[in-house]
């Protein structure tokens, strides 16, 4: 016990060097990879979320059309239409020579070693994060929930905005800076140029691909959503503006998407106590199924949890503060610590 006190105190009280955040960044990330691999290994007809980045960018390298290969019976045989935009297909190019597999493990380091290095610049209060099922599953899936998290902290990967506009829109709207901006201005010019050389149906494509799914809703209009509007009486905060954004947007009921909303915390009480009761939802969504008669009941029902576990305990946290214009922890230049 006297050991976990310690090393509580630690984690609240201690100012990291730049030499202990790259440490403790690359030893995440390569747990975190670790991870993946064992997901595959698991499940040998597996295919991650970022595999549909991955295996997109290697048919528009090949001259072909993703969203005809990608999708129920198909090449890529996925159980839904492939929802990304040919942006994110671009950002997947990278990848295209490495294994579906590989390049997920490899997608999932980057993105965990560049949040890990960016939560930590004031401080280690939020590693808690780590721990919990928003990040597991989002690691597990190869989700962009991570790198998008990370933007929040590192201005310049704003620069991937338009890759996943939908999950990018709610940082830039909470940024007091003009860098994730500048970058996202920049970033999304060339990803845009890129996919329409590649493909230039593209567009249409996607928003047919959109028009096929019915299990994407806003989290504000779920059970107790509305209760998120409760935050416009702290409207001068930039966290605010993040959490609101991100429960307006239509997204899927996955733990994954909340993530973002793990890093308005500031202290590591704070950090802990989300970390608490998101764990207590994620078991209570294994536990604890309700009789539903179709996917999308079941979906709903999900994602009513995670309003419940994740957006209204942040909800809480933010309205305890005062209505006043905070810094954002953001980190446009390397500092010498």
């Amino acid at each position: 016990m006297a050991g976990l006190v310690r090393l509580f105190a630690f984690l609240a009280a201690a100012s990291p060097t730049r030499r202990q955040r790259l440490a403790v960044s690359a030893i995440v990330a390569a747990l975190s990879a670790v991870f993946v691999s064992n997901t595959y290994k698991a499940a040998p007809e597996y295919h991650s979320d970022f595999g549909i980045a991955w295996f997109g960018g290697r048919a528009m390298l090949d001259g072909r059309d993703p969203y005809q290969v990608i999708g129920p019976g198909r090449e890529f045989d996925i159980k839904w239409a492939p929802l990304y935009p040919a942006t994110a297909m671009v950002a997947g190019m990278p990848f295209a020579a490495l294994t579906e597999k590989l390049a997920t493990m490899g997608f999932v380091a980057i993105s965990v070693f560049l949040l890990a290095y960016g939560i930590t610049r004031d401080g280690w209060h939020l590693m808690p994060l780590f721990a919990t099922e928003p990040f597991a599953s989002s690691a597990r899936l190869g989700q962009w929930s991570i790198l998008v998290t990370a933007a929040y902290f590192l201005p310049w990967l704003g620069f991937l905005t338009l890759a996943k506009p939908q999950a990018f829109l709610p940082i830039l709207v909470a940024s007091r800076s003009r860098t994730p901006f500048l970058f996202a201005s920049i970033g999304g010019v060339a990803l845009l140029l890129i996919s329409l050389a590649f493909l230039p149906s593209w567009p249409a494509a996607w928003l047919d691909a959109m028009k096929s799914t019915s299990h994407m809703s806003p989290p504000i209009a779920r059970p107790g959503g509305f209760l998120i509007l409760l935050l416009l009486f702290k409207w001068r905060r930039p966290e605010t503006w993040l959490v609101i954004v991100m429960a307006c947007i239509p997204q899927t009921w996955g733990w994954y998407n909340a993530l973002p909303l793990l890093a308005v915390a500031r202290t590591l009480i704070e950090s802990c106590g989300l970390a608490i009761v998101v764990t207590i939802g994620a078991l209570a969504a294994l536990l604890v199924t309700p009789t539903v008669t179709s996917a999308d009941a079941f979906h709903a029902w999900l994602g009513s949890l995670v309003v419940l576990a994740v957006y209204l305990p942040v909800v809480v946290l933010i309205l305890l503060r005062p209505n006043v214009r905070s810094a954002h922890r953001a980190e446009p230049t390397l500092s010498p610590n």
